[in-house]
């Protein structure tokens, strides 16, 4: 059984890689992508730090990439797992927000990192070689 899903798994990454190869990034929005991975560090700095506001307002940059992102992949057919990745961070976000307006910076720390892992997830399907 183990050997089935280890050659599902490797077949999904092939296939992944494969319509990454054939998928037209060219007018992918670069600039925002720089914005978001510089606001999820600051993110994970902030909320480490307790701090709610500017926790919050890197949080507002994350939304709006996903947002862009989610609108950007539901147009490209030969990428279709973008769109999800982009909804689930977006439920990550939700999630984390609402942590740290609460004050649960336990809580909103674990949400960075599933923002996080949702992002490299993403990255690792379809970010192009530089």
């Amino acid at each position: 059984m183990r050997k089935k899903w280890w050659a599902a798994g490797v077949f999904m990454a092939l296939a992944a890689s494969v319509m990454a190869a054939e998928l037209d990034l060219g007018d992918f929005d670069d600039d925002l992508m720089r914005s978001m991975d510089d606001a999820v560090k600051e993110l994970d700095s902030n909320v480490g730090g307790q701090d709610a506001k500017a926790s919050l307002a890197n949080a507002a940059v994350l939304g709006e990439g996903f947002a862009w992102a989610e609108k950007y992949f539901a147009g490209k057919p030969q990428a279709p797992l973008g769109a999800g990745y982009a909804r689930e961070g977006k439920e990550h976000l939700a999630a984390l927000v609402q942590a740290i307006e609460t004050g649960n910076f336990d809580a909103a720390s674990n949400g960075v990192r599933a923002v996080i892992k949702t992002c490299k997830a993403c990255h690792e399907a379809y970010k192009p070689p530089e």
